[in-house]
């Protein structure tokens, strides 16, 4: 979902539910200012604390224990109408897509045993932020003018990292970005980003690699929507170049576009890995999941790429259509049976 009613979204995952009095405890350097106990608005409906965030345009973070390991399906409407409807409103995040945990779980080559705690995990803190929650006008924009996705990410960063000082606590996940990290390689990753003047990208996106064809791979990062900016991929022969050079490359495309925005346009050229320059198109949809506009990148070596890695993809308008049918589901009669 993109953002809408909630504009980011994290998560802690649990070994065993902690109350809201431990958590409040955990999080005593921050401002508390509500602990609504669920059901009276729509985006509250579990039991929760509410943390300030710049109340001058409404901004409140909502932190939820969430009494079930997390649901990396959809859920069918019928049979699990309250995880599709959770689903459908972001309430697990407004970019989680399903199948994240479990890509991020085969993509974790920073935290290669994160595997075992995510067995152990039985629930979550699900951290969202929103700036309506307890707004009475039905016309105010759900984002501010001043909207700054960095400087929210961060504080809510901040408040992942102090939530991981419960026993309880197992890693933290970015559904949105399909990171994870256990207390120790998210500080540390924090701690290097913010001591070098850097955004913690590695902490907030992901970057995967995968055999696209017998000769050619392809990396991508994950997340960059958190920043209202394209994911970067790059499809290149794999005998060819080096994965760790190829990885550079697309951080530094990222922080490039974290820098000056948006601006990377079809055939666009950057130096790149091999010493070579490399060829951007635009895409409407990547090559794997989550769905989502994308800037691709090829070396401009003389080889040319198989077709269904030039497949630039549906448009947002496809995949808004797509999205729209499958929420497209009515609410269950008074004897609470779904009609269809």
């Amino acid at each position: 979902m993109p953002k809408g009613f909630f504009s980011q979204g994290l998560c802690i995952l649990l070994s065993e539910p902690v109350s809201l009095d431990r958590i409040a405890q955990a999080l005593r350097d921050f401002e508390i200012v509500g602990q609504p106990t669920g059901g009276d608005d729509e985006l509250i409906d579990l039991p929760s604390l509410l943390l300030a965030f710049r109340p001058d345009v409404d901004g409140q973070v909502l932190l939820s224990v969430v009494e079930n390991r997390w649901p990396d399906e959809m859920g069918d409407p019928q049979d699990q109408p309250d995880v599709f409807v959770a689903w459908s409103l972001g309430q697990f995040g407004p970019l989680a897509y399903p199948g994240c945990l479990e890509r991020s779980t085969e993509q974790a080559w920073a935290w290669e045993e994160c595997s075992e705690a995510i067995q152990k995990h039985t629930c979550f803190i699900r951290v969202l932020c929103s700036y309506v929650i307890g707004v009475a006008d039905d016309d105010a924009p759900l984002l501010p003018e001043d909207y700054d996705a960095i400087d929210e990410m961060e504080y809510l960063t901040k408040i992942a990292a102090a939530l991981l000082t419960l026993p309880e606590a197992l890693c933290y996940f970015n559904p949105g970005g399909e990171v994870l990290r256990d207390e120790d390689g998210l500080r540390e990753g924090l701690n290097y980003a913010w001591s070098h003047h850097l955004p913690p990208l590695d902490m907030w996106t992901n970057v995967r690699l995968f055999r696209a064809t017998e000769d050619w791979s392809l990396m991508d990062t994950v997340g960059n929507g958190q920043f209202d900016l394209p994911d970067v991929e790059a499809a290149y022969p794999a005998e060819k170049y080096d994965a760790t050079d190829v990885e550079g490359f697309l951080r530094n495309a990222s922080l490039y576009m974290l820098k000056e925005g948006d601006v990377i346009e079809d055939d666009d050229t950057a130096d790149g890995p091999g010493d070579i320059v490399w060829r951007a198109i635009l895409c409407d949809d990547a090559l794997t999941d989550p769905p989502r506009p994308t800037v691709r990148w090829f070396p401009d070596d003389g080889t040319e790429a198989p077709a269904e890695l030039t497949d630039t993809g549906m448009s947002d308008d496809e995949i808004e259509e797509q999205l729209d049918e499958l929420m497209d589901f009515e609410e269950p009669d008074e004897d609470g049976e779904m009609p269809f």
